[in-house]
């Protein structure tokens, strides 16, 4: 286990200064080594331990307390769900580093609890980016998985979802244009950033357009924009722009 970096800020509720919290889960020392450099030269992020396999992960989630876990998706195979489900069940929010190979593994880990995926060749910026916005509660996918995915989930959704949602009230533009950036997997901030709002109008938007369209999170609502905008369905949703 390595030792903590010196605590960062991350304002809290009470004023106090709090750093995101980071365990690093990757069987690749080298890999690990890098990562922790990345995320330690970063305000506001703290990485307080280090573990080569889920193994030893799991004790040290329970001691160190992460926010957030990085883990390594290289060479886990079939047990990555499994292990997803364990971290998890530790209080801490699981984001996926590596290459996945299909979506159906994907959505499998997803299922399990994992909270985010990004792929390998990730900028750190980005990974910096969706580290905190796993941290806030958010859901981050990579674009690389995300049509496909979004395809394969809508695909077993009910036949009646529809139907059921166009009984709500219809989105503004507004919140059209920020639901189609969900469906590309951009975090809030990103969002915020893109339309020029700030980040709690950005929630906002999102939290009224799930409840008009009688949705429960921003992946079914991600889900929403892709059915939506095939081809022959009609409608779709407005461009950014609007």
């Amino acid at each position: 286990m390595a030792e903590p970096d010196d605590a960062v800020s991350a304002p809290d509720a009470s004023g106090l200064e709090l750093p995101v919290r980071v365990l690093i889960c990757d069987d690749h020392e080298v890999f690990r080594h890098g990562l922790r450099a990345v995320l330690r030269r970063i305000p506001g992020v703290c990485v307080v331990a280090e573990a080569a396999c889920a193994g030893e992960a799991l004790p040290l989630a329970a001691t160190a307390r992460p926010d957030v876990t990085l883990m390594g998706v290289d060479g886990q195979g079939s047990a990555l769900p499994g292990l997803v489900r364990e971290m998890t069940g530790t209080g801490t929010r699981v984001l996926l580093l590596g290459e996945v190979g299909a979506a159906s593994d994907l959505l499998e880990v997803l299922r399990a609890g994992a909270r985010g995926y990004v792929h390998a060749a990730v900028t750190s910026q980005r990974l910096i980016e969706c580290v905190r916005a796993v941290a806030r509660g958010e859901t981050v996918l990579d674009a690389s998985v995300t049509g496909e995915l979004l395809h394969r989930l809508g695909d077993v959704a009910r036949s009646g979802d529809d139907e059921q949602r166009r009984a709500h009230g219809p989105l503004t533009a507004r919140q059209q244009a920020v639901a189609e950036l969900v469906a590309q997997g951009l975090t809030n901030a990103e969002i915020a950033e893109r339309l020029q709002l700030s980040r709690a109008t950005v929630k906002g938007h999102i939290t009224v357009a799930l409840r008009r369209l009688g949705l429960r999170d921003r992946t079914q609502l991600a889900i929403y924009v892709h059915r939506r905008a095939r081809p022959g369905r009609g409608g779709g949703v407005l461009p950014a722009g609007c």
